[in-house]
């Protein structure tokens, strides 16, 4: 039977909730702040587990564990004949006491819910229609909400095709995606109960995150355009509604609610090895080893690798998680201390499903290690071409073994991280009791993953990267968009994939440069996915092609200078991107940022271009259409940018094509920033940067955007004490004239002990002043101890653009 929530009759106040009871149910109302507040349809007969309800706290922050000690007073409550309304800051919740139905206004805005259609429409009159089983027990729930004309939806996690979602459905399930079409395929890896809706027409902007592991599809208009909805299975029944001013309020609201990005260390952001061939084949210590010597003689700056699964594959052909190929690596721990002496990290990749054939399998049936079938038995299903039993993360007996065995066989062997892969846990048999919370089974992984690290090198943090995820993944891992093709259409798409992880609450993100699988990139292919990836979150080569050959810098030799000069503009760029991760890390703020919700005045910025901005101050161009030299694009209006490569400044709000060569990067500076960079860029080294170069790029008047710059050892816990900080701000103090101050933040004797070399330099046209002087267009600083204050003054203009 099909049953609503409706004829609200009386509101009560219980522990600052507000309680509307009415036929078969009640509604509950909390506030948590004028951007934050939470709506449950709570029926007496909701069906779950207790498993499933402690587990359901993993959606949530260590913080809001307990919302109920976050809850703030209503500050007004009122009640007519037709609706309740509660009122808090800005924000104003009215509910329809005939069909308990909320719709949320700020400022006198409507940004969430509202009636559905009008009195000659047959629509859904209810929010929330919930399915009862044969006992009366509430079992699964459709959410509807108002759609209008203009709406534009992002979030939801890893999904396909461009940023905005409008017009798509979406299923939650994770699945082990290969050869992906990264335009159209549903479902991939990575599932986040979470989106953004914005109508940039009406300016209403809202997120809504729905805490339930059983969230099934997300419908952004497909069935109606009156409507969208949200299905899920099994309660509870409502979600977290969050407004602001921009989209940045709402998603430093959901990483409060969730759990901000784990911060990762510095050296991950570098360039990586990573390929099957290398680890597959009978002489794959040999193969690794070469790896490693020809990055030398080419003298690329490495980090060191991704290491597959091949470790762990047997003479028989098949993968058996922790158990080390003795005849391809005889000696574990010397080889991986080996790599270590020569400043390569190694990142393992392991499996949570055991094969039937595994050596161990029987032992850890009996210690039941495994998810359950319905009769208390190991489950077992398909997995990598046999049958296998997979790891109950939200067990204690598999929890328990599966920190043993990483931190015996893979962490005190000599890995750095940890590589969770093939993590879907795609349980598709209804009779499971782990079907109640298979989603979070990946997150309970990385958290394993996390913490088997954590006991292990206490104060240094972890290196976890996890294929597959749900909402709370970012705590512990970061993450790439799984087995890509090695087409411009993987290329492109990916870009949007990644923006829209970056919306979901998961920043720190990458895509396989090349492509995983198919055939082997040609050469212009493989040099635009590198340009493209110099600013984004991960830097990685990884392959698996059919023929045996990885994509490597040397894959092609005509092409080989430019790949060579494009993985050290990631390094000279790096401290930027590691200073953008570490506010990502404190904010739950995208490193990559879409145009058009940076810029949400300028209304003809497309949601769906593929320009974007890496942090406040680079904005990359999209990749050329092969064959092309050049690139249209429209700058933002609102802001001024500067091109380092013809040194003009062209104004915000037109339209141009630029040229895009294959022999170099492209990318425009907005005025008002400075960029940290690194002027010999090489290897990470841990104890910071002892050299910097800022790029300062001097303001055109309006509103500027902030300017932070961090630097820690790159490796330990990012906390109070750990790291030095400064805020730079921009004064005009003069015609033509201006000054860049920077203010210490962190404590005297904070961060890295280092002797340190900055220096500041500006475009053509601008030159430093000391008193009236006007020397050149740099200036050299080197300190000790990092003063509490210092300022440089400047005078020019831009040359005419």
């Amino acid at each position: 039977m099909i049953h609503a929530i409706s004829n609200l009759q009386r509101l009560d106040i219980e522990r600052k909730k507000a309680v509307l009871s009415g036929e078969k149910g009640r509604l509950e109302l909390a506030v948590y702040g004028p951007g934050l507040v939470s709506v449950f349809y709570v029926m007496e007969t909701q069906v779950l587990s207790a498993k499933a309800k402690a587990l359901h706290l993993q959606l949530f922050s260590e913080r809001f564990a307990d919302p109920s000690s976050l809850r703030l007073e209503w500050e007004s409550l009122h009640e007519d004949d037709s609706e309740f309304e509660l009122k808090y800051g800005p924000l104003r919740l009215c509910v329809d006491k005939r069909t308990a139905t909320v719709s949320a206004y700020r400022d006198g805005r409507l940004v969430h819910g509202g009636r559905i259609g009008d009195s000659n429409t047959v629509l859904p009159s209810y929010p929330l229609r919930i399915q009862q089983d044969s006992q009366g027990r509430a079992r699964s729930g459709k959410f509807n909400f108002r759609l209008e004309d203009d709406d534009a939806f992002f979030g939801l996690g890893e999904k396909s095709g461009l940023l905005n979602k409008r017009n798509r459905s979406f299923k939650l399930f994770n699945r082990d995606a290969l050869g992906y079409d990264a335009a159209i395929s549903d479902p991939l890896y990575k599932s986040v109960p979470f989106f953004l809706k914005l109508n940039r027409e009406s300016g209403a902007l809202c997120g809504l995150y729905f805490p339930n592991l059983r969230v099934d599809e997300v419908n952004f208009g497909v069935e109606s355009r009156f409507y969208y909805n949200l299905s899920m299975e099994g309660g509870p029944f409502g979600y977290f509604l969050m407004t602001g001013e921009s989209y940045r309020e709402i998603l430093r609201s959901h990483a409060e609610l969730v759990g901000r990005p784990a911060l990762p260390p510095l050296f991950t952001f570098g360039y990586l090895g990573s390929s099957m061939a290398y680890t597959d084949p009978d002489d794959a210590q040999e193969r690794t080893l070469a790896y490693f010597d020809r990055i030398e003689r080419e003298e690329i700056p490495c980090e060191g690798m991704y290491f597959s699964s091949g470790y762990a594959k047997a003479d028989n052909g098949e993968r058996y998680t922790f158990v080390w190929n003795r005849n391809k690596f005889p000696d574990p721990l010397a080889f991986l201390a080996a790599l270590r002496d020569r400043g390569y990290r190694i990142c393992c990749n392991v499996k949570p499903g055991i094969l039937t054939t595994h050596p161990w399998y029987a032992e850890l049936a009996r210690r039941r290690v495994f998810i359950p079938d319905a009769s208390g038995e190991a489950f077992i299903g398909y997995y990598w071409g046999n049958s296998a039993s997979f790891v109950d993360f939200s067990s204690e007996d598999g929890l328990r073994w599966w920190t043993e065995a990483l931190t015996e066989h893979i962490i005190e062997r000599g890995a750095t991280g940890v590589w969770n892969d093939n993590n879907e846990f795609e349980l598709e048999d209804e009779s499971l009791p782990a079907q109640e919370y298979r989603s979070i089974l990946s997150v309970l992984m990385a958290k394993a993953s996390y913490d088997a690290l954590r006991a292990a090198r206490p104060g240094v943090r972890p290196w976890v990267i996890s294929r597959a995820g749900y909402a709370g993944l970012q705590r512990y891992a970061r993450t790439w968009t799984g087995d890509n093709v090695s087409d411009m259409r993987s290329l492109r798409h990916n870009i949007a994939m990644g923006l829209n992880l970056g919306l979901s609450g998961m920043p720190m993100y990458g895509h396989d440069i090349g492509g995983f699988f198919g055939p082997t990139p040609d050469r212009e292919l493989l040099v635009r996915w590198c340009q493209s990836a110099v600013f984004q979150p991960r830097f990685v080569m990884h392959s698996w092609k059919t023929d045996g050959r990885p994509t490597e810098p040397w894959t092609y030799p005509e092409a080989h200078g430019i790949l060579v000069s494009l993985i050290r503009e990631r390094y000279r760029f790096l401290p930027y991107l590691y200073n953008l991760a570490i506010q990502a890390s404190l904010s739950g703020l995208p490193i990559e940022r879409a145009l058009a919700l940076e810029f949400p005045a300028d209304l003809e910025l497309d949601f769906d271009s593929l320009e974007h901005l890496s942090g406040e101050a680079i904005l990359v161009p999209a990749p050329p259409a092969l064959g092309e030299s050049s690139v249209s694009l429209r700058l933002p209006a609102g802001a001024d940018w500067y091109d380092p490569e013809s040194g003009r400044l062209m104004q915000g709000g037109r339209s141009l094509t630029i040229e895009y060569p294959l022999d170099r990067l492209r990318y425009l500076i907005r005025s008002g920033t400075v960029v940290p960079t690194d002027p010999r860029p090489s290897r990470t080294r841990s104890g910071g940067y002892p050299e910097l170069l800022f790029l300062v790029t001097p303001p055109t008047g309006g509103a500027m955007p902030g300017n932070e710059y961090y630097e820690d050892d790159g490796e330990s816990d990012f906390e109070p004490g750990s790291h030095l900080s400064y805020a730079f701000a921009f004064a005009r103090v003069g015609q033509e004239r201006w000054r860049l101050e920077a203010i210490r933040r962190s404590p005297a004797g904070s961060g890295p002990r280092c002797v340190r070399t900055w220096r500041f330099t500006l475009p053509e046209g601008f030159g430093v002043l000391e008193g009236e002087r006007q020397l050149g267009r740099e200036l050299e600083m080197r300190f000790e101890e990092p003063p509490e204050r210092f300022q440089v003054e400047f005078r020019g203009t831009y040359p005419p653009g």
